[in-house]
């Protein structure tokens, strides 16, 4: 790869997948004591698309990456020379996912392949990541990946958390640009929270927790307050580096987590619900698949046009957060 000059980015193209297993609310009926009327009143969640036997977050990554393909012949995927996927399920630890895909697509060994664990953020951060890869001469074309088996993961006795879970993936391809984008770029983190919604790995003791099951847990009531603590301002955040103001967005997509969640964020901003991009109604919680599910649907169905703003929002487990603005082509 030669010398790149630094540029600003702009989405070009993108593409989703899930996998056809569904399980309603009705499926859960007969695995915890729960009902549609109580998951759907805490949630809003009526299906969630699950990986069956033999299925992986690569065969999600891989399926996203041809449906960018089929929508969008033109791409030629041996030009991207960087891979970055937001994953906190990847098959291995290591070959990385972002490896794979490499091997898979035929792009060149020269391209650098990173995955990245920002859980339910890491779709933003993955965005924020390639920008600056490009911005600062390093890249010239990003493959930005989400695929996430979150549903193995989950405990299927917990009531409190089995239900909101799903699997997915979606991806975007990131180029240089004579105009910027992509904007307002911002992220945190705040790991004292991180007992709040964590899984364990080599290390079993959190905050004076033991917990060796390698199972995701969560304490909903006190993650739904730390968002309303914090993520008002990280949005806040993202509008003043973008310089814009809520009435210049167009579209809300963030992270699809609750429904209920959402809805108190969007009371907390006022902001339309209507202008609101979702996917955790059909989809469940599928962690950082959930804006590019949202999001993607929306481009081609319409809702989204050229040149639409659509402010970006990610924060889950860690606690950690990640935003930005984007500039629809």
């Amino acid at each position: 790869m030669g010398r790149i000059l630094a540029a600003h980015a702009r989405v070009v193209t993108a593409g989703i997948f899930v996998p056809e297993r569904v399980l309603t609310n009705a499926d859960f009926e007969k695995l915890v004591d729960t009902n549609d009327e109580w998951i759907v009143q805490r949630t809003g969640i009526k299906t969630r698309h699950v990986v069956s036997e033999g299925e992986h977050a690569s065969t999600l990554a891989f399926n996203a990456i041809d449906d960018l393909l089929e929508h969008h012949p033109d791409v030629e995927i041996e030009t991207v020379d960087y891979i970055l996927v937001a994953s906190t399920t990847s098959d291995y630890v290591y070959p990385s996912l972002a490896a794979m895909i490499q091997d898979r697509f035929g792009i060149p060994t020269t391209a650098g392949a990173l995955d990245i664990s920002g859980a339910c953020a890491g779709f933003a951060y993955g965005i924020n990541l390639a920008t600056g890869l490009i911005a600062s001469g390093q890249a010239a074309r990003v493959l930005v990946v989400a695929a996430d088996a979150l549903t193995r993961s989950a405990d299927y006795t917990d009531r409190s958390t089995c239900v909101l879970f799903g699997d997915g993936a979606g991806a975007v391809l990131i180029e240089q640009s004579e105009n910027p984008g992509i904007l307002g770029m911002t992220s945190g983190s705040d790991g004292s929270a991180g007992k709040f919604l964590f899984r364990t790995n080599f290390r079993f003791d959190i905050n004076g927790t033991m917990d060796d099951t390698r199972l995701l847990r969560q304490d909903g009531r006190n993650v739904f307050r730390w968002v309303m603590e914090n993520i008002p301002g990280t949005i806040a955040s993202i509008l003043d580096r973008a310089g814009l103001t809520l009435d210049d967005i167009d579209w809300f997509a963030p992270h699809s987590a609750n429904l209920r969640m959402i809805e108190a964020l969007n009371k907390r901003m006022e902001f339309p619900m209507e202008r609101t991009l979702l996917s955790v109604v059909d989809y469940g919680n599928t962690s950082a698949v959930s804006v590019p599910l949202a999001l993607i649907p929306a481009a081609r169905d319409g809702r989204v046009k050229s040149g639409d703003r659509i402010l970006i929002i990610g924060f889950g487990g860690g606690l950690v957060s990640a935003g930005n603005v984007l500039v629809w082509p």
